[in-house]
């Protein structure tokens, strides 16, 4: 084994030549190509990192080897996690939505908790490989169970993988100044280069070298904004009350609702008190069933190890959610000071002038009296991040460095969700249905084929999503709407079939079927034809809420179903050992 097989050596090596070359071109004066360079560069380090990691094994293809350690599972899971919807995207709705925002970062925070508590420990105890595997053995090895995992599989994580496509292509399009189609393309591409290598074995050690750059870039920014607002007492996030109470006290003078103030804004169709918390529980309850993070328990050594690395992605993607918030009063902040402004004069405040061409920020003299009020300076939720070191004058590299982690955030959550659709293609279809005595060699290369297949689909949907210029607005519900899929297709039989012997093969089918039929009208009515929601206590049920409906229609039919259909006694002996196996401490 060469110094460059061992990922503890290689990876740092690989960045300290970037940083070097980055550096040079930088100290001569050649800013351009330093940015060139850093954003391409990061690029290749990717691809180097995954030819690194290369492997040909089927369990090093399909689970890693299960030899990841806790703190580089952790930092997987949460580059798995964390998009660039959320690296770009989640502070700018926040400034948008305020308060009413916050049900993403409450639900999927508490989701991982969830996970970490009572189901990470026992998937990888169960010593299966996929999600459809765990199905099927506790379903008593009834392949019909895995069939139609497969296919619960592929309608969440198709949905999701459609929106960070979407996502890629435009943010690939923006850093590098290409048709977003081209960028999703390009992302397709970079996903199979990732993941063909090596298989989740490339992906996870790609992905932890990309959740440090997305971390540490989004962290530059912000506490270089921070530093400039002049909000360190003692540190940015206890800092800022001063800030939000000029910024509310704004608001105030011009007649806008606080920042801070409850269920002023719909939040997915839905409106008032009990849609936000169903949105939030509906997102929690989502994020315990994703087959993508679900995957991710496999790859570790052990039970303790499993327990430890979601904590340590917890703790990771903390480090971005928490600072999302401060993000957004630093830009709501920044787009108050132009309130009142002649609008000429508004329109040469340098940020301003810079991303008007771009349509992310707008002005226009709505009322014609020359002055600009709020409602007349609208914004794109995108420019909160891309945009802060323009607003508070920040050095050129500090916008190089958030692109580069922007880029990097866009790919990770990608090539999480090929990999899940690309081993169950494989193991769980072509394995398991078609070719059960396939050679390893020949298995790791159907995968890579599939990959292939898989990635061309994804991206032709992505770039005609794109092309759709009504879609752009569908793009954050469909991320949502992939919660409310695991949460009403899986989510339910994964934790009964951790902790109710009584449940069967009827049962868990039974309610995977009613999850979707429940779930699956009501998006395409409500979401997609514009349908009015249900109204329940005077509160509308929005798209993302009513997944706390399809979780429960799955857990009642599921219960239901098993217990006229014998319950425990429908169970042969094998699949009670299973279930009395998972809870055995290793």
């Amino acid at each position: 084994m060469g110094v460059f097989d061992e990922p503890k050596i290689a990876i740092p090596a690989i960045f300290l030549i970037y940083f070097i070359v980055v550096g040079a071109l930088a100290a001569a004066g050649n800013t351009g190509a330093a940015s060139a360079v850093a954003v391409f560069g990061s690029v290749i380090i990717y691809v180097v990192v995954a030819l690194v990691m290369r492997a040909a094994t089927t369990e090093a293809f399909y689970v890693a080897g299960r030899d990841i350690g806790a703190l580089p599972i952790g930092s997987s899971i949460a580059s798995n996690w964390m998009s660039g919807a959320s690296f770009v995207s989640m502070a700018g709705a926040i400034a948008i939505l305020g308060y009413d925002g916050l049900p993403y970062i409450i639900g999927w925070t508490l989701g991982y908790v969830i996970a970490a508590v009572l189901i990470a420990p026992f998937v990888r105890r169960s010593g299966t490989f996929t999600v459809p595997e765990f199905i099927e053995t506790r379903a008593a090895n009834w392949p019909v169970a895995r069939l139609i995992a497969v296919l619960m599989l592929f309608v969440v994580s198709f949905t999701y993988l459609v929106a960070q496509l979407v996502a890629t292509g435009v943010i690939i399009g923006r850093f590098l100044g290409i048709h977003a189609v081209v960028g999703a393309m390009l992302g397709s591409l970079l996903v199979i280069l990732f993941a063909g290598t090596g298989g989740w074995r490339s992906v996870v050690w790609v992905q932890v070298t990309q959740y440090w750059v997305l971390i540490t870039a989004y962290w530059i920014g912000f506490l270089l904004a921070a530093a400039k607002a002049g909000i360190f007492k003692p540190w940015p996030h206890i800092g800022y009350g001063g800030l939000l109470a000029s910024l509310e006290a704004r608001e105030t003078a011009f007649g806008l609702p606080h920042f801070t103030m409850p269920f002023k804004t719909a939040f997915a169709g839905g409106t008032n008190l009990l849609n936000w918390l169903l949105g939030a529980l509906a997102l929690m309850l989502g994020t315990v069933g994703l087959p993508h993070v679900l995957s991710q328990f496999y790859l570790v050594k052990d039970v303790r190890t499993a327990r430890y690395g979601v904590g340590w992605g917890l703790t990771f993607i903390g480090l971005l959610y928490l600072t999302a918030p401060v993000y957004a009063i630093l830009a709501r902040y920044a787009f108050s000071q132009a309130w009142g402004m002649p609008i000429e004069q508004a329109k040469q405040i340098g940020w301003i002038q810079k991303w008007l061409p771009t349509g992310l920020v707008k002005v226009n003299d709505l009322n014609g009296n020359g002055i600009l009020d709020p409602k007349e300076l609208a914004f794109h939720k995108d420019i909160v991040v891309i945009g802060m070191p323009d607003m508070w004058g920040l050095a050129w590299w500090v916008a190089v460095v958030v692109a580069v982690g922007g880029l990097a955030a866009a790919l990770s959550t990608a090539n999480g969700l090929m990999m899940v659709m690309t081993v169950g293609a494989t193991r769980d279809i072509y394995k398991r249905f078609i070719n059960p005595n396939v050679s390893e060699e020949r298995e790791v290369w159907i995968g890579r084929a599939m990959l292939v297949i898989l990635a061309v689909i994804s991206a032709l949907a992505g770039a005609r999503a794109i092309q759709d210029p009504t879609f752009s607005k569908y793009v954050a519900l469909l991320v949502g709407w992939a919660f409310v899929f695991a949460s009403s297709l899986f989510t339910p039989s994964i934790i009964l079939g951790i902790f109710w012997k009584g449940l069967n093969r009827y049962g868990i089918v039974a309610g995977m079927v009613a999850g979707l039929l429940v779930s699956f009208p009501y998006i395409a009515g409500v979401g997609l034809m514009g349908m009015s929601p249900i109204v329940i206590a005077g509160s509308k049920i929005g798209t993302i809420a009513w997944g706390v409906v399809g979780f429960l229609v799955h857990l009642i039919v599921a219960v239901v179903v098993s217990l006229a259909t014998g319950a425990e006694k429908a169970n042969p002996p094998e699949t009670i050992e299973f279930v009395d196996r998972m809870k055995i401490p290793e």
